[in-house]
């Protein structure tokens, strides 16, 4: 009997962290092709990717045709991707050839998860855990700057703002990907070679925390509005449950 007290009393714990945890409320940010509307964190040494692995990446659900190029990351003149040129993916990195390259078409009003990945021979872009195409122009250390990161636009050209809703977004100083690969379920757990991870599950207010530990801490500007998240759980939302088994497990072996 004290061994199903302690169970249900773990139970009650984990429901209240699930309710007051904001990692559970699956958000997501929409841009509505406004020049003014971006999420931005300023220069940091650890967005200042220097060596020859990398990967970005993020859920994007585009929500009408492009006008030029939808921008869903961008480190201006260091790194970037975007819908662009008839809504392509496409990406660019500062590591021997700042031009645009890449492939594959999401579709609009679904959403999709975008990877570009660098390993110093190579560029891949990713569409939905499928390789999209690259390039071997770029062979050198990536080049860092002193602008700013954001998503959802671009500090020149026009800012080139996306129509869409993006979410999830990850910078990484290792190359994540290799081969085509199952879409993730859950969000990203940060690690060692996590240098940015914005979950964006705030759903209100203009401030973004970053969950890399890096304090890359975001901020909306403009008007890009809360919304419902891509179709994946909380990775704090898994957890308790996990425990709760084992701690089950754990009570059942001992009767």
């Amino acid at each position: 009997m004290k061994k199903v007290v302690l169970f249900l009393l773990a139970m009650g714990f984990a429901l209240c962290l699930s309710k007051a945890n904001p990692a559970f409320a699956q958000s997501a940010v929409e841009f509505f092709g406004n020049a003014a509307d971006s999420v931005i964190a300023q220069d940091s040494p650890s967005l200042d990717i220097n060596g020859k692995t990398f990967t970005m990446e993020a859920w994007v659900f585009p929500t009408a045709p492009q006008n030029g190029d939808g921008i869903i990351i961008n480190k201006e003149d260091t790194y970037e991707m975007a819908l662009r040129n008839g809504d392509m993916f496409m990406f660019a990195i500062q590591a021997g050839a700042w031009d645009w390259f890449g492939g594959g078409k999401p579709t609009m009003n679904e959403w999709h998860h975008v990877a570009v990945t660098y390993d110093g021979k190579r560029t891949e872009s990713w569409v939905d855990g499928k390789n999209a195409g690259g390039t071997d122009r770029n062979n050198q250390n990536i080049t860092p700057t002193d602008q700013p990161f954001q998503i959802g636009r671009r500090v020149c050209c026009g800012t080139t703002p996306i129509k869409g809703i993006i979410d999830e977004v990850r910078i990484s100083d290792v190359v994540r990907y290799t081969k085509d690969f199952a879409l993730p379920t859950t969000e990203f757990v940060a690690d060692k070679n996590t240098r940015l991870l914005w979950h964006l599950n705030e759903g209100s207010g203009t401030e973004v925390s970053d969950a890399s530990g890096n304090k890359n801490t975001g901020k909306l500007e403009g008007g890009p509005k809360w919304v419902k998240g891509a179709p994946i759980t909380s990775a704090v939302a898994v957890q308790p449950n996990g425990k709760l088994a084992t701690m089950w497990a754990i009570l059942k072996s001992n009767r």
